[in-house]
């Protein structure tokens, strides 16, 4: 058995809550989705409905924004359409909210961000074949900010 907090298996320090409305998730995946292999194997899926609110999961700085793709399907050759945010959050974790819907985005690089707030909305862009918000939180380990990443374990989300 690997020790918790090795390199491929580490568990998030931060406390994080949930990235949506509790009250809109239809189910919480974990590990069924195609895309989750590699440095996104710890990423999860909130299976909701379209338009649902996705909020900050706990205090940051939004390092990136990219809400102009209007396009989005179950093939891998809508990988770079996905629409999403970054947080920086303390201890130098990152999390990241993808599949958001076109121009839905409210916040701006370099921009605070509190707890619970409305960040954007889901949507279908990327590679997706249903509506979710897919959620990651990750720690870097180079100096390429979209290929040296690990994604952390999220053990419990803080029910607001």
């Amino acid at each position: 058995m690997k020790n918790k907090n090795t390199l491929d298996n580490r568990t998030a320090l931060n406390k994080y809550h949930f990235p949506v409305p509790k009250n809109s998730i239809q189910r919480i995946d974990r590990n069924t989705s195609p895309a989750h292999i590699g440095m996104l194997r710890n990423a999860i899926d909130f299976i909701v409905p379209e338009n649902t609110p996705v909020l900050a999961a706990t205090d940051g700085i939004i390092t990136f924004v990219k809400d102009d793709s209007t396009i989005g399907g179950p093939s891998p050759a809508y990988w770079n359409f996905s629409n999403f945010i970054s947080i920086m959050h303390k201890n130098e974790e990152t999390s990241r909210y993808d599949h958001l819907k076109f121009n839905s985005s409210n916040v701006k690089e370099g921009q605070k961000v509190k707890q619970g707030q409305k960040i954007a909305e889901v949507g279908m862009t990327g590679y997706t074949y249903i509506p979710h918000l897919h959620f990651q939180i990750s720690i870097f380990n180079g100096p390429n900010i979209w290929t040296d990443f690990d994604t952390l374990i999220v053990e419990d989300f803080i029910d607001s």
